[in-house]
């Protein structure tokens, strides 16, 4: 949406104007529900935690000050309200620590080199098959910055934005997300099937 378009839509829904704000939810609605359905476990609430997505875009509306793209506030309430849920529902979940060492006798994915060959594996990967099942096992924050950060393939910067952290946190927070990832991956016995798969790509001609 073009920025004069999205300051007209925004008046017109302060203004009262429903018309306007079911353009702005028809506008957002994919955005919302792709996030909120990679973030959320339970997907019986998925519809129900959108729905108060928007809820609170509408109250907040007022006082939105234009300081970010209307999308990027827009992910940002949507991230709380998940949030919120994780935090409510997480004592059902088994966390997998970061600290695990996983199997140190056989292959495994190390994220924590850069200077090794993890990203581009990562950036191989099927995240839309197999990476969102994982994702529960990790706390909230963890979870939250890696669909972030590969599913929603969000930058640095606007991960930040949306979860109102500074960028040394980020790349500290996501650093740390992906050694949790890369020990439920050894855990769960996905480390060969992964890196076949990396590997049968790489001589794909």
């Amino acid at each position: 949406m073009e920025q004069q378009a999205e300051k007209d839509l925004i008046e017109r829904c302060r203004g009262g104007d429903r018309r306007a704000f079911a353009d702005l939810v028809d506008h957002y609605k994919l955005l919302v529900f792709n996030l909120v359905d990679r973030m959320i476990f339970d997907k019986a609430v998925v519809e129900d935690l959108a729905q108060e997505v928007f809820i609170r875009v509408y109250q907040g509306l007022p006082g939105f000050r234009g300081e970010s793209k209307l999308s990027t506030w827009i992910y940002r309430v949507a991230y709380n309200v998940c949030a919120a849920e994780l935090d409510r529902a997480r004592h059902h979940v088994d966390f997998v620590s970061i600290d695990a060492k996983g199997d140190e006798e056989g292959p495994r994915l190390d994220l924590r080199d850069d200077r090794q060959d993890s990203e581009a594996m990562l950036s191989r990967i099927d995240f839309g098959r197999t990476i969102p099942k994982l994702l529960d096992r990790l706390p909230p924050r963890y979870k939250a910055i890696l669909t972030l950060y590969y599913l929603q393939e969000m930058s640095y910067e606007e991960i930040g934005e949306v979860m109102a952290l500074p960028m040394g946190t980020v790349k500290t927070h996501l650093h740390r997300a992906k050694q949790a990832l890369r020990n439920i991956i050894v855990e769960a016995g996905l480390w060969q099937e992964m890196a076949a798969e990396y590997s049968a790509r790489q001589v794909t001609p």
